[in-house]
């Protein structure tokens, strides 16, 4: 799994902590596992690769020839755009669909920058399997509730929240109690938003030593908002 360095600033001891949204209902989670992909990556020629998890997006137009795909970049570090055959999505039935485009930001320094955005060759996924995007402000400290949704895992009684004990340059690092294990990067941390179901961030993986808490990579504007919107903009682009 991949290892971020992180800075143990202090211990404290935490209360009880209120937060700014619903619980998300098992069976409304539930009904989002098709919005779930499987991100499959294999290196060289070898037989060895990695398995990850990634979220249908919506926005743009409603007419797409593409999917764009939201996971964490180091589930596709294996991706080769001289080869883009090396990476592959398959969805929610087991039928593979080939990816044109992997962007992530240069060097992923930190948590904060293991994202990544995946346009895929064709435009296979229901309208309502693709979810829409909550958007966190960067100073907001307010715990919320999330639901985790993997492939084969699922989690609603749980919280996202920023820590008190960690810091990733400079920054304090999010995180969540819904659990983590082997594959489960990229799989969608889903929230309440107006009422829908949306994905407020992505799964990175466990914290060692912290109680089974995971980091939560979320999506709070800038470079990744910037960048989503022009990768919808291009799966819009020729569709019918």
């Amino acid at each position: 799994m991949f290892r971020i360095a992180l800075c143990v600033l202090f211990l404290v001891t935490s209360a009880a902590r209120a937060t700014d949204s619903l619980p998300v209902p098992r069976q409304l989670a539930e009904n989002a596992s098709a919005s779930v992909v499987d991100v499959i990556c294999r290196v060289g020629v070898t037989n060895r690769g990695s398995r990850s998890r990634g979220v249908l997006v919506a926005g743009g137009s409603h007419e797409r020839r593409a999917e764009v795909i939201i996971t964490t970049g180091h589930g596709v570090r294996y991706y080769n755009s001289a080869d883009p055959r090396q990476c592959w999505i398959l969805d929610s039935s087991g039928q593979r669909h080939d990816i044109i485009s992997v962007i992530r930001p240069q060097g992923m320094n930190s948590s904060f920058d293991d994202w990544a955005i995946i346009l895929t060759e064709d435009d296979f996924a229901h309208p309502e399997w693709r979810l829409p995007i909550a958007w966190m402000a960067a100073d907001q400290t307010t715990p919320r509730h999330v639901a985790l949704l993997g492939r084969d895992h699922l989690s609603t009684d749980c919280t996202l929240m920023q820590s008190d004990r960690l810091s990733d340059g400079g920054e304090l690092v999010r995180l969540h109690d819904c659990g983590s294990r082997h594959g489960l990067s990229g799989a969608p941390i889903l929230t309440l938003e107006d009422g829908r179901l949306s994905v407020i961030g992505v799964n990175a993986g466990r914290v060692t030593g912290f109680d089974g808490q995971s980091i939560a990579v979320v999506f709070d504007g800038g470079l990744i908002a910037a960048t989503l919107e022009g990768t919808l903009l291009r799966a819009s682009e020729g569709a019918r």
